[in-house]
């Protein structure tokens, strides 16, 4: 069998020449669309802002616009190389179930975006805790939920997880509770430690009177009283209040000597060894008292 290699080379040329303007106009069509896309989704948002609709919901519709025009300027560019829009959707509605059947997260996960939109149980800016990450939640798209962490990691959940596991949403009723347990001594004066608290609680501009702080005695411990005192904020200042009052009350309990016990363990190592080779020592000794004993006592019976 014999190749012409000019006749081959020919007709890549000709195929070239033929293919370059279909490429070169679909690749124009395309960066066109991508662009046009950017800015449709751009006066989206700004719409919907002045509307006043939700962040969440604007970031849903948003990422649900940008997939669907993105897919549709990809047909678009397609259509220099023969292909037709009618055509195109006929095959893709033939080809849906097999899609659906090998995309089922990914439609799991836009159902269940749908879900989170209508059903509410978070929106942007809400600190929540999912599968042991928590964060304050910036963006609710199509198919994922993003959250910042409070070292300023970004985690992306698929939507799916986030309609199917226990969530814990620290933002949606509007007041958030801070815990600070201390332990005093047996001897301390109750009455004083909780004036001094809630007066510490009534001095933070960010703490609320409403509803309003307590001390409460938790229970007898082996080294001391285990107290817990409880504060309300609103959840955008809950780090705030917890270290600051941390803070006011450590300095607080100083100056009006106020100890903390802390559980005290002695170990006599030294002493445990020394007994036991005095003892060991005092063993050995006894049986050589007794040895010696019997060594006389044949001797004797021997002469005898």
């Amino acid at each position: 069998m014999s190749w012409d290699f000019a006749q081959i080379w020919s007709n890549f040329l000709n195929w070239l020449a033929d293919i370059t303007p279909k490429l070169l106009l679909a690749v124009v069509i395309f960066v066109i669309g991508w662009w046009t896309v950017k800015l449709i989704i751009l006066f989206v948002k700004k719409g919907l802002a002045k509307m006043g609709v939700e962040k969440s919901v604007i970031t849903f519709l948003s990422s649900f616009c940008k997939y669907i025009l993105r897919i549709f300027a990809f047909i678009i560019a397609l259509t220099p190389f023969g292909f037709h829009i009618s055509s195109l959707f006929a095959a893709l509605g033939a080809a849906g179930i097999t899609l659906g059947l090998g995309l089922k997260e990914s439609v799991a996960n836009i159902a269940s975006g749908v879900q989170i939109i209508v059903t509410k149980p978070f929106q942007i800016g809400h600190y929540i805790q999912l599968n042991n990450v928590e964060g304050t939640v910036t963006r609710i798209e199509i198919m994922y939920s993003t959250l910042m962490t409070l070292d300023r990691k970004e985690v992306v959940i698929p939507n799916s997880i986030a309609t199917n596991n226990i969530l814990t949403n620290y933002t949606a009723l509007g007041v958030r509770r801070v815990d600070f347990n201390y332990t005093v001594s047996y001897g301390t004066d109750l009455n004083l430690v909780r004036t001094i608290l809630l007066e510490v609680a009534k001095g933070h501009e960010q703490v609320l009177s409403s509803p309003e702080p307590v001390v409460v005695v938790l229970r007898q411990a082996a080294n001391g009283i285990e107290i817990s005192f409880r504060v309300f904020c609103v959840p955008e200042n809950y780090w705030n209040v917890l270290f600051n009052l941390e803070e006011q009350v450590k300095k607080v309990f100083e100056l009006n000597d106020i100890k903390l016990p802390y559980t005290q363990v002695d170990i006599h190592f030294k002493e445990a060894i020394k007994e036991k080779e005095n003892q060991k020592s005092k063993e050995t000794s006894d049986s050589s008292q007794i040895k010696s004993n019997n060594s006389k006592s044949e001797n004797k019976s021997s002469n005898t």
